[in-house]
């Protein structure tokens, strides 16, 4: 049976489910790993594994980006409210993500307590400003030249070029050619993790490939749907495989001669040996769909579709203070392997928890989402500006 162009494709909830499954472990590891263990081998793979985390982030974000602009293909162009609607939500990603990095959650304590350096950090650039901002840029291209097929031609060169610029950028004193709410966002030598500079070309790169999944859709009849799928999986896998072994040995090569401090987090080879893997996972999510189908309270579907409360709300849990408690400082790098898995497993649980909750939530009346969010907006505008913060 051919899969209706409406469907929801699965595949993409579950890359984006199990980027933040593993962020979650990425996370409580961070806060929690002995020092000792930190300077181990295996600790090294466990790294390695866990640096895919952010990249299958970005590219499902460009790649739910295609998918839902080809299925409202007038919608960007129109210029009205359905556009308006879209903006507003990746401003407010943006404002998430800034939020999350307040040095103090008191508008009293923050206009006379907060250093420099305490303003700097806040002005760092993490994955959901990075997302939003990326994808604001999507946006514009796409007004600029209205037709998709242009924007996502123009948009291959812009990736390419974002790819091999960023050594380029990344030895500039950003600070000195911008000020911080901008300069953050050009390369992390003050701190950003996630600056444009590679970071925008996964999720670029993730637009593209679903611009182009979408078009093999397209272009296939409805009894050849399917088949035409597969094989299209079949070459992403492939040329994932390609571009994973050939950045494997230019990396090798690069290593060498490049002693730049971090140049692996910037390097080429770095983001094609990624994107090659995040090829082969996308499409390993794609088959398996495909073959074992995804449940309507699939855990890890579950959690991919509410992955923006998720994001929040996990690292608020690790990294906030409540009061005089804080998970990280109480926990104070003192986990092993066994302790760390546990406390991901304990976290992840509460996770799907919150998740299952929420989606309960919206399908009720609409009335009970509303009023749920105005009570949470109210309570933390509140708490901002009468609370004693921390």
């Amino acid at each position: 049976m051919a899969i209706p162009h409406n469907k929801r494709l699965e595949f993409i909830d579950l890359l984006r489910g199990w980027a933040v499954v593993v962020m979650i472990e990425t996370h409580i590891v961070s806060a929690t790993i002995l020092p000792a263990i930190r300077r181990t081998n295996s600790f090294r793979w466990v790294n390695f594994v866990n640096g895919l985390v952010a990249p299958s982030f970005l590219f499902a974000a460009g790649l739910a980006f295609a998918v839902t602009q080809q299925r409202r293909v007038d919608a960007p162009l129109a210029l009205g409210l359905p556009l308006v609607k879209q903006l507003g939500r990746l401003f407010f990603l943006i404002a998430v993500g800034y939020l999350l990095q307040l040095p103090r959650f008191s508008f009293a304590k923050l206009a006379h307590e907060t250093t420099g350096d305490e303003w700097l950090a806040f002005f760092q650039t993490d994955v959901l400003q990075c997302i939003g901002v990326s994808l604001l840029l999507l946006f514009a291209l796409l007004v600029t030249v209205r037709s998709a097929r242009r924007m996502y031609g123009l948009l291959l060169g812009i990736a390419v070029g974002v790819v091999f610029v960023s050594p380029v950028v990344w030895g500039l004193d950003a600070l000195s050619l911008a000020p911080a709410p901008i300069a953050q966002y050009l390369n992390g030598r003050n701190g950003s993790q996630f600056p444009l500079f590679p970071w925008s070309a996964f999720l670029f790169a993730g637009a593209i490939f679903g611009y182009c999944f979408m078009q093999a859709r397209a272009r296939a009849g409805a009894q050849s749907q399917q088949g035409t799928e597969g094989r299209f999986m079949g070459r992403v896998t492939a040329a994932g495989l390609v571009l994973s072994g050939a950045a494997l040995v230019v990396e090798s090569l690069a290593a060498s001669r490049h002693r730049a401090p971090g140049y692996w987090r910037y390097s080429p080879s770095f983001f094609w040996l990624r994107l090659g893997l995040v090829l082969m996972l996308c499409a390993a999510m794609f088959f398996y769909e495909r073959r074992r189908g995804v449940g309507a309270r699939s855990p890890v579907t579950l959690i991919g579709r509410r992955s923006l409360l998720v994001y929040a709300t996990h690292l608020l849990l690790i990294y906030g203070k409540w009061g005089t408690f804080g998970f990280r400082r109480w926990a104070e790098a003192s986990y092993g392997y066994g302790a760390a898995l546990l406390a991901s497993l304990i976290l992840l649980l509460l996770m799907y928890l919150l998740a299952l909750g929420w989606d309960w939530v919206r399908r009720q009346d609409p009335r009970l989402k509303l009023g749920l969010q105005l009570g949470a907006l109210v309570t933390a505008v509140v708490l901002f500006f009468f609370g004693k913060g921390s």
